[in-house]
């Protein structure tokens, strides 16, 4: 049952994304990570007393490498803008100067 849910959610979140409005991204971005955070918690903390700490364990670890990875993937998200930030915003500053 929960893999044939996890395939259909995979084929959903497709249909999703492509109908996200490119002018509310950023609110959507913010606001999902948040709520993804606050739904694996109570996931987390509603069933751990009913698991043996060692999947415990293995839980956490897995998340806290997952959340290396994004926050890895974000810094090179982030610089790879900072030189297009640059450059606008030293254009905008040149343009008031003059």
């Amino acid at each position: 049952m929960f893999t044939n849910f996890q395939h259909r959610w995979s084929f959903m979140r497709k249909i999703f994304i492509e109908l996200i409005d490119p002018e509310n991204l950023a609110s959507f971005f913010v606001d999902n990570s948040n709520r993804q955070f606050q739904l694996a918690r109570e996931i987390f903390e509603s069933k751990a007393s009913k698991i043996p700490e060692r999947d415990i364990e293995y839980m956490l670890k897995e998340y806290a490498l997952g959340l290396e990875r994004q926050l890895s993937w974000t810094n090179v998200k982030i610089d790879e803008i900072k030189p297009r930030l640059m450059a606008t915003t030293t254009r905008r500053k040149g343009a008031k100067m003059q």
